[in-house]
């Protein structure tokens, strides 16, 4: 990726944290119209239909060019299996976060917790239980281990009801 395009994407980044997703998208289109291979835009475009707009569609179109265009970008793989999830598309959920486990840089506390966000959804206690606590292993952070734990004792109680 070129410093240009490098720049541009970070100040992308720094729009959506400002709330100003249109300002965002605008600068994302005219990226992926100049270089339709860029792959970390798709990521970016997919993730701005998935969080901001609710455009499922889309943003399903966008990760998979992305996952074709940069199949070794780690935050592509934390939106579209949370796409999936919502979709409740669990075959193909299980697939992508496979593949994300092969993927320098990716966060495995992340991918672990989307596992058990799917398995609770699908009611199998034990298969959340094992990933909630496998999150719990790998994380670095005292609020995600909080919020594991969380999911943790939720699935328990919904064991014992």
């Amino acid at each position: 990726m070129s410093d240009n395009i490098a720049t541009q994407l970070l100040v992308i980044q720094q729009l959506l944290e400002q709330g100003k997703v249109g300002e965002a998208l605008a600068e994302l289109q005219v990226i992926i119209a100049r270089y339709p291979e860029q792959g970390k835009a798709q990521a970016m475009l997919g993730s701005i239909y998935l969080h901001h707009l609710a455009d499922f569609t889309a943003a399903e179109e966008a990760f998979r060019i992305a996952m074709r265009q940069a199949p070794a970008y780690p935050d592509l793989y934390y939106d579209y299996g949370e796409l999936l999830l919502r979709l409740d598309r669990a075959t193909e959920t299980v697939a992508v976060l496979n593949k994300s486990l092969e993927v320098p840089g990716i966060e495995k506390d992340k991918i672990y917790s989307l596992f058990g966000n799917l398995y609770e959804r699908e009611k199998k206690w034990e298969e959340a239980i094992e990933y909630y606590t496998k999150a719990i292993f790998y994380s670095l952070s005292d609020v995600d281990v909080s919020r594991y734990q969380n999911d943790l004792n939720r699935v328990k109680i919904k064991m014992n009801l």
